[in-house]
């Protein structure tokens, strides 16, 4: 089955197996309502929702969010480490102003079914065992571009080989909150993620003009 793939996005699948891991990357319009801090939760919750996860089977493991107004930029400069920003842009409204990052970053955990396609109201699975549910790792980064109304994501999705232990005995209810969610341990980010963003650069912001 061939997947629709909108003007605003980017998608990369691991095609060695059926389940292998998905990266998209998709400019959206920026979510002013949304504070820095609550974005991953929300961000994460309209994935969950886009996939069908089971309700209360949704997590968010570790939330934090950089900015290139605070003082010591270094480690955004080391998770971002190609990423090169103007010293203006130019917003939608033709004026110059300061470029300014926000950077939110989140590592979740869905349960869903596999194989499902939603058309309109109706939901069909492409899958022989139609009953399987399935965890899946997500690793999201959120860039964040006020001066230019765009919200750009970086999302990682990984089918989870094992369990994790207890796992189903947590509580895994996504609650918005000012810290970001329900955090569920802090965990390290895949090497795959963090090379994916230490290689990421925007080569023409006039794509967003």
């Amino acid at each position: 089955q061939v997947r629709q793939v909108p003007d605003n996005q980017e998608v990369y699948q691991d095609c060695a197996e059926e389940t292998g891991a998905v990266l998209v990357i998709e400019i959206l319009e920026y979510q002013k309502d949304i504070p820095n801090n609550n974005a991953c939760t929300f961000f994460l919750k309209d994935l969950a929702d886009a996939n069908e996860a089971l309700s209360g089977e949704q997590c968010i493991r570790d939330s934090r969010v950089f900015s290139s107004e605070d003082d010591d930029t270094m480690e955004l400069g080391e998770l971002l480490s190609n990423l090169s920003l103007p010293t203006t842009t130019t917003t939608r409204m033709g004026e110059d102003a300061s470029c300014q990052l926000h950077v939110c970053l989140a590592r979740g955990s869905q349960k869903v079914i596999q194989g499902k396609t939603k058309k309109g109201n109706t939901t069909t699975s492409t899958t022989s065992d139609n009953n399987a549910a399935h965890w899946i790792d997500v690793e999201l980064c959120a860039l964040r571009l006020k001066n230019v109304d765009t919200d750009l994501l970086i999302t990682l999705s990984i089918p989870r080989r094992e369990p994790v232990m207890g796992e189903e005995e947590e509580n895994m209810g996504v609650v918005g909150s000012t810290t970001g969610g329900t955090v569920v341990g802090e965990e390290q980010y895949s090497d795959v993620f963090r090379k994916i963003l230490a290689s990421f650069n925007i080569r023409d912001w006039s794509l967003f003009g």
